[in-house]
């Protein structure tokens, strides 16, 4: 009776442990782990029209648009992105189209973004 209860026991052990490993393995491909965040500042003295920020990968293609990012104003966006992959902003500053490749060389999950009057700069 005692071995019975250990062999029920351990394929009941088994058994959990297997549907854990499985659902979690499961739930690991089927959503993104993480998102990257990006703060982009407006250090200029004018309100910037529109920036656009655009990514992807062998899958997706996305398209960001911020609107009226005002003098001094802070905003933070998520992507379904991973770091150091790099990820292109454009915006038209003094007449001027700029277009910037930023994030390649940063690692991290929160990467951040100055709009100056010079341009625009990745403070990875």
């Amino acid at each position: 009776m005692i071995k019975h209860k250990k062999t029920l026991f351990l394929s009941l052990l088994i058994g959990i442990s297997a549907g854990f490993f499985t659902s979690y393995f499961w739930y690991g491909q089927q959503y993104p782990k993480q998102t990257l965040f990006v703060e982009l500042i407006n250090l200029r003295q004018d309100t910037v029209p529109l920036v656009t920020i655009e990514h992807g990968n062998d899958f997706v293609q996305e398209t960001i648009l911020l609107t009226q990012l005002r003098a001094g104003e802070k905003r933070i966006i998520s992507l379904n992105h991973e770091p150091a992959k790099g990820y292109s902003i454009k915006a038209k500053l003094d007449g001027r189209e700029i277009d910037v490749c930023v994030g390649k060389s940063s690692e991290q999950w929160h990467n951040r973004i100055v709009l100056t009057q010079n341009g625009i700069f990745g403070k990875d």
